[in-house]
């Protein structure tokens, strides 16, 4: 059998863990939220207080209720009342009703 090479081959060989490298991973959007969730930075946007107390001196100037102004913009009377609380979140689309609502 001398035509046939015993020597060890290593396929996989086992690496010292003096000469791995350290592997600097990246955080996933996910992961990101997760932590601010837990570090309690996570908000939401509110309306301006400055946009609701421009809403309420419209309503006011057109003698007309917070339900008025809700039933022409088809959404909840506590809504009004909130935007012009400056409570409610914000909300683009919303603000967008409004406005064209205020420059009729």
């Amino acid at each position: 059998m001398e035509h046939q090479d015993w020597n060890t081959l290593f396929v996989n060989p086992k690496k010292k863990k003096n000469n791995i490298e350290k592997k600097e991973y990246i955080k996933s959007k996910e992961q990101k939220m997760n932590e601010n969730e837990e570090n309690g930075k996570l908000s939401h946007k509110k309306m301006d207080s400055d946009f609701g107390k421009s809403l309420q001196k419209y309503r006011l100037s057109q003698g007309l209720t917070q339900k008025d102004i809700a039933q022409k913009l088809n959404i909840p009377a506590k809504d009004i009342n909130e935007i012009e609380s400056g409570k409610m979140k914000h909300n683009g689309q919303l603000m967008g009703k409004i406005k064209r609502l205020m420059n009729k």
